[in-house]
């Protein structure tokens, strides 16, 4: 059952863009301010935000969407020997602020100021999640992402310590098999994704994916084989 900001969402956007096609569903989240509630009424309509080269929030639907395999996740062995060695301490949300300020911290970035603070009131209010790597007592990785129903897309990672966002990355794919998520979306392919079992999926055999998944309730928390 859909939460009540979902409810609300749904009833203010989908009737507006229904039948009008793509440019129709721009056009209606273009209007709209960018808040926690428009997020995710582009998420339920299959968008998500990419700022511009000025910085403006555009909504992005491809016509081709990457997706990992809750099932097909692969994981190469230099890493699975890595995960094993335990070298870092996985966390969940206990510093979503700082993981996605990590994330932005880059020559080149599209996480703005506003993406931060949107992001953290969807953090809040349930709906953005950290998967944290520490070490020694300190944030060293991590990524971040939305989660609306079993539907969790990953939105960026970051290290500062080699290789400890692909570790928080495996833990990710333990926590939403653990949980019966239906799908990770990461949105576009590259060869950094490709390794993983990354594929990608026609605009609207994913949409159909997509509410299904955003239907049912899940809990996006630590399995105990990852505690462990």
């Amino acid at each position: 059952m859909l939460s009540r900001i979902v409810r609300r969402a749904a009833r203010l956007i989908l009737p507006k863009v229904e039948g009008g096609g793509e440019l129709g569903q721009q056009v209606a989240l273009d209007a709209l301010p960018f808040r926690a509630e428009t997020v995710i009424k582009a998420f339920l309509n299959g968008y998500f935000p990419m700022p511009g080269p000025d910085g403006a929030v555009q909504w992005r639907n491809p016509e081709q969407r990457c997706l990992i395999p809750i099932n097909g996740f692969h994981v190469p062995k230099n890493l699975q020997r890595l995960v094993r060695q335990k070298r870092f301490d996985i966390r969940v949300n206990t510093c979503f602020e700082e993981v996605i300020r990590g994330c932005a911290e880059r020559q080149e970035t599209w996480i703005t100021d506003d993406i931060i603070s949107v992001y953290c009131d969807l953090h809040r209010r349930g709906f953005a999640h950290s998967v944290e790597a520490w070490q020694a007592g300190e944030l060293v990785g991590g990524l971040y992402g939305t989660c609306i129903g079993r539907f969790f897309a990953t939105e960026s990672q970051f290290h500062r310590v080699r290789d400890a966002s692909k570790v928080a990355f495996v833990a990710t794919f333990e926590i939403l098999q653990a949980a019966g998520f239906l799908i990770h979306d990461v949105q576009f392919m590259t060869t950094y994704l490709d390794q993983f079992g990354a594929t990608e999926m026609p605009r609207d055999e994913f949409r159909t994916l997509q509410m299904e998944a955003m239907l049912h309730r899940a809990r996006f928390r630590l399995p105990e084989a990852v505690v462990a």
